[in-house]
């Protein structure tokens, strides 16, 4: 497995790790990841992106369609095996229909192999801390670390949480993936308990609403569970991204959508979303 990257240097740089989750699959949390990944990158920030996903969704919009098809290709299971650091396992993001690379953005590639994490850190005293003992090999490189989590709340999910700063609960205006930043608010009150110590976040920072509907004739069910989001979570909840075409043919384009389309409503809305985080101006 051979790698020559140029990282950014270590300026000490005010690193912000974010972790995109919820307790649910099929919230949106790789689109939105990548997409804000994107729209910083653009603002000239420096960023990296870590998928912790078995599905490898937000490898594939930042450029690498089947990471474990090529062995060259360092991946996150790669840096659980020891096989690579994690400096080491990070690549250039890429432009999938030019496949030059994306300035200021780069990538720690997903794994089908990330579905055997638990077995191969069963052995691992408080393994929890796997993510948090190594993430500070790229903070002071980077302004952002964007971690993507998987559809659970599994050691994968619950390392990010801890070696994060900031809680992104991605939701989409239903019952399921709303009952998932529930259980997803639960799990990290309960692993605060053990690892707050580490100065890990202690519930969700911001809420980011996916596919929701512009009015309730368009769904009174959908239109209501937003506004109960917006009421249990009060100023946290950002720019609801509306449902828009453009998201789902910027994933068969295997591109962010604010890539993809930049002046769709839905690559708008996750500029805004940025700005309202203060990811950038």
């Amino acid at each position: 497995m051979t790698t020559t990257v140029t990282l950014p240097e270590d300026t000490g740089l005010d690193t912000r790790v974010l972790v995109f989750t919820n307790g649910s699959a099929g919230s949106g949390k790789s689109t939105t990841a990548a997409a804000l990944a994107y729209a910083a990158a653009k603002k000239k920030k420096k960023v990296c992106y870590i998928g912790l996903d078995k599905q490898r969704d937000g490898s594939r919009l930042l450029g690498y369609d089947d990471p474990d098809a090529d062995e060259d290709l360092p991946t996150l299971f790669d840096v659980v095996d020891k096989l690579v650091s994690l400096s080491e396992a990070v690549v250039p993001a890429r432009n999938t229909r030019t496949k030059e690379a994306i300035d200021n953005l780069w990538v720690v590639l997903e794994s089908k192999k990330l579905e055997d994490l638990e077995f191969k850190l069963a052995s691992v005293t408080a393994r929890e801390l796997w993510l948090y003992r190594i993430i500070g090999e790229l903070r002071g490189r980077f302004d952002i670390i964007a971690l993507d989590c998987s559809g659970d709340v599994k050691l994968g999910t619950i390392g990010a949480i801890i070696a994060s700063d900031e809680v992104v609960g991605c939701t989409k205006s239903q019952e399921k993936e709303a009952r998932g930043l529930t259980e997803l608010e639960d799990k990290i009150a309960e692993v605060a308990e053990a690892y707050g110590h580490t100065g890990m976040p202690t519930g969700i920072d911001w809420v980011v609403i996916t596919e929701g509907v512009e009015h309730k004739s368009q769904g009174k069910v959908y239109k209501d569970m937003e506004t109960q989001l917006r009421e249990a979570y009060g100023n946290i909840v950002l720019e609801t991204v509306r449902d828009d075409v453009k998201v789902p043919e910027a994933y068969t384009a295997g591109q962010p959508v604010t890539l993809y389309s930049p002046s769709s409503s839905a690559a708008k809305a996750y500029t805004k979303i940025g700005r309202q985080m203060k990811l950038y101006r």
